[in-house]
């Protein structure tokens, strides 16, 4: 049910780093490889003021987050609870805030030790496609669609996809792969995308110009781009640096596990 409403104020304790804990994370933790059926659901939707250029800090554990743009001065936030039994869905909580900068979302969880067999909360956003992101999740994917503000993206068992973007990208897994689609990569704008278990997939616009730094440990860099691509380094098979065009901004991509594939969509 869609509600607006003031939101309640609530201390918020510092979360530790997530790739920090990435080894404490099996796999096998992955959305999606549930070890229980999901026998109880619940939905709740909220909807908030959200101006353009306003700031969401999300931060979840176990669960898909996915964000999308769009033409409304409004964030609608849809928390999916999905867990084993009512108990369960009952001792996880959705917590939003409104800050100076935006809102600020978080999954709340028992203080005991709680995995991924207790329990998920999956999101789907909306709100003002000029907005900024901050997202974290522990074990699920990450999907950004039409979004150009600053976006800071994090997972450590997922996927990370972004879609449509035009602002500075800082995207980081452990295990899983990356999908980047750039329609301009701005003056000035530093993009970093990292992964140790999975590959990297860049597509750049037509409009898209900038430098393109690409390293990979054990696997191999494949560059697919037009006469507009210079290289500024001697390629090797495992590194390769180039500029696209003229001016724009600056991407760096590293991997340590997988190959890395930049390609440049015609015009």
């Amino acid at each position: 049910m869609s509600q607006r409403s003031p939101l309640r104020r609530f201390p918020l304790p510092a979360l530790p780093a997530l790739l920090l804990g990435a080894a404490l994370v099996p796999a096998s933790g992955c959305a999606g490889s549930f070890s229980w059926e999901p026998n109880a659901e619940e939905t709740t939707v909220l909807t908030e003021d959200f101006l353009p250029g306003q700031h969401l800090d999300l931060r979840n554990v176990n669960g898909r987050v996915s964000v999308t743009g769009w033409d409304r001065e409004e964030a609608e936030i849809t928390a999916r609870k999905v867990g084993p039994s009512e108990s369960a869905l009952s001792r996880m909580s959705v917590e939003v805030r409104r800050t100076s900068e935006g809102l600020r979302v978080r999954t709340r969880y028992p203080r005991r030790k709680w995995t991924w067999s207790h329990g998920a909360v999956h999101y789907t956003v909306r709100l003002p496609a000029r907005a900024d992101l901050r997202i974290e999740t522990l074990n699920g994917p990450v999907e950004i669609e039409g979004v150009t503000g600053k976006l800071d993206a994090q997972t450590v068992n997922g996927v990370l996809r972004v879609n449509g973007h035009r602002g500075s990208v800082n995207a980081q897994t452990v295990n899983g792969r990356i999908e980047c689609a750039f329609e301009e990569m701005a003056a000035g704008s530093r993009s970093s995308f990292r992964t140790v278990n999975g590959r990297v997939d860049l597509t750049l616009g037509p409009e898209a110009r900038g430098r393109v730094d690409a390293r990979a440990v054990n696997g191999s860099v494949v560059l697919e781009l037009d006469e507009a691509a210079t290289h500024l380094d001697p390629p090797t098979r495992r590194r390769k640096k180039v500029q696209v065009g003229e001016g724009g901004g600056e991407c760096r991509v590293r991997t340590v596990n997988g190959a890395i594939h930049v390609t440049r969509l015609a015009d």
